[in-house]
């Protein structure tokens, strides 16, 4: 439940720039102020986006809340947002006069937490209230655990509540599927989580690699991923990360998640901001064609717009039975695949020992299926492979006679280890894929090295190649 409070009147009458200096020009004893917000007007949003970077507008307080008024009132929204009559209207249908009431928590909160930063209890009894009127005003909103903290966040610039629900409702209403600023359901919600999820499996392929071989579920870990920006980054961090978010969108939210593992435990709010800009993510549309692919994997497997919170199953590895990988250094591989895959349970398509070793039965087997997952062990026990991540009937497809490339850009290859339960990657070329030959299609490759193909299979009964990166040199392997 949520619970209206009596305010406590001391800390209405302790408001500072209320009480003092209402006669007092200010702009003649600190210019600078104005100056910089006169700027800020005439600034083109290029020019805004990278005076949100540098911090323009960081001090001082009222600057950055005439700043944030300006962004917000200017975001092109399609949709008709809700002005100040509405909130009062909504205000006066909900509390009426009453001080102190008591309400359900809003459905599109998770828990109820509210973040309260530098608010006093006036404050945090506003945020309460707007986010009630929010939840009245759109029903539709049925998952949403950022608003909470966005809430409590912009309120620290607004004027007045009215104000606060008039910005955060343009911010809800903007409908542009590329630059989106919150998710609304838990379709699009855990969508979201799986796109992080695939960013962090090539930022931080290490630690996810930690999460997998611990046994620990990645949607669970990652699923609060959201709040670890918002929630649990100190007030004086979180706003340098509302500066960019409010002109930027959603996409500024995965590179300030990445960012901290990049950076000491006590550097300052401008050094995450930069490390987070030096981070190489995927472009705004390979995103949002990654989100689109993710929130679909999910409908594929019952998730539907108007559901709320539920539990994705997840894939059960402590029944997998192999005699190349163990249950735990699959559940590792599975973690590297991107999150649209691996949602599903991997299907055993080829074993030598039950199909043989000639290559076009593989071929035959595997064709028509994507994605694949290729893992080979050899004579002296070690165990590597290839993740492709479409039909390997498409290097068929090519006009080209020469090697040429096809996929998605997500191909990689990795190796994995018995005696440490530990497994390794090696991705190459972000955008490169799998290379195969249009003349002998009997010798699949999967390339992207500058000098040779990390892993190569010709046409023989018991051989095949595996080559390191060039400045290890190259290697031939017998294979079981």
């Amino acid at each position: 439940m949520i619970t209206i409070s009596e305010s406590d009147n001391w800390e209405i009458c302790s408001s500072s720039g209320m009480k003092y200096g209402q006669f007092v020009d200010w702009e003649k004893i600190d210019p600078e102020p104005a100056k910089k917000y006169q700027q800020i007007l005439k600034s083109s949003h290029q020019q805004l986006k990278t005076m949100g970077r540098e911090g323009f507008w960081a001090v001082p307080h009222t600057l950055r809340a005439k700043a944030y008024y300006h962004i917000i009132h200017n975001i092109n929204s399609r949709a008709v947002t809700p002005d100040r009559d509405v909130y009062y209207n909504l205000a006066k249908k909900l509390f009426g006069e009453q001080k102190v009431s008591t309400h359900p928590v809003p459905e599109y909160m998770e828990d109820g937490e509210i973040p309260r930063y530098c608010l006093n209890k006036a404050g945090m009894n506003s945020v309460k209230k707007i986010l009630l009127c929010l939840s009245d005003y759109f029903p539709d909103m049925s998952y949403c655990p950022i608003l909470p903290a966005l809430v409590s966040l912009i309120l620290h610039f607004s004027e007045d509540e009215a104000e606060c629900f008039y910005s955060v409702s343009r911010l809800i209403c903007y409908k542009d599927p590329n630059k989106r600023y919150i998710d609304q359901t838990f379709l699009t919600y855990h969508a979201s989580c799986m796109t992080f999820g695939d960013i962090a499996n090539r930022c931080c392929r290490g630690i996810r690699k930690l999460i997998a071989s611990s046994h620990q579920n990645l949607f669970e870990f990652y699923s609060d991923w959201i709040m670890w920006i918002f929630a649990d980054l100190p007030f004086t961090y979180a706003i340098r990360v509302l500066d960019v978010y409010l002109l930027e969108g959603f996409k500024v939210l995965f590179r300030f998640v990445v960012a901290p593992v990049h950076v000491d435990r006590h550097c300052t709010s401008e050094k995450l901001l930069e490390r987070a800009f030096q981070i190489p993510i995927a472009t705004r549309s390979e995103l949002n064609l990654l989100f689109s692919a993710n929130k679909d994997a999910l409908m594929q497997k019952g998730v539907s717009t108007h559901q709320k919170r539920q539990t994705v199953e997840k894939v059960d590895f402590s029944n997998f039975s192999s005699s190349v990988v163990t249950g735990t250094e699959m559940r590792v591989i599975w973690a590297w695949i991107p999150e649209r895959f691996a949602l599903f349970s991997p299907v055993r398509l080829f074993h030598t020992a039950e199909h043989g070793r000639d290559l076009s039965s593989l071929y035959s087997l595997v064709e028509g299926h994507e994605p694949v997952v290729l893992i080979v062990k050899t004579m002296d026990e070690e165990v590597f492979g290839a993740f492709l991540s479409t039909d390997l009937i498409e290097r068929r497809n090519h006009d080209s006679q020469a090697l040429t490339y096809f996929g998605t850009g997500e191909c990689f290859v990795f190796t994995v280890s018995h005696l440490h339960d530990f497994a390794s990657t090696e991705s190459w070329n972000f955008r490169g894929a799998v290379k195969a030959s249009r003349v002998q299609h009997e010798a699949s490759r999967c390339g992207g090295f500058p000098s040779g193909e990390p892993l190569c299979l010709i046409p023989l009964p018991v051989l095949g190649e595996g080559f390191n990166p060039p400045a290890e040199g190259e290697t031939k392997r017998d294979l079981l």
